[in-house]
């Protein structure tokens, strides 16, 4: 399993120390835990924003295709 090498505070250590053995715990499992958790919660923004943006860009080519119908409404009517 490849490891890192974390730098915490002593206040974010103590944290961290107290949670994981209230949860029995490592630290090191408490700590994969916590990023399994931070990189569900990125993907799940980062999803958000893909749908916000593909949003932005079906709306902005609805509001031109209902542009074009509007103009062909104006066009007189071919008898």
């Amino acid at each position: 399993m490849p490891s890192i090498h974390l730098h915490l505070q002593p206040e974010q250590d103590a944290r961290t120390r107290e949670l994981a053995r209230q949860l029995e715990l490592s630290r090191s499992a408490y700590v994969r835990r916590a990023v399994d958790e931070f990189n569900a919660r990125v993907e799940r923004q980062l999803l958000a924003d893909r749908f916000r943006k593909v949003s932005r860009q079906c709306r902005e080519e609805s509001l031109q295709v209902c542009r074009e119908f509007e103009a062909l409404d104006d066009l007189p009517a071919v008898t």
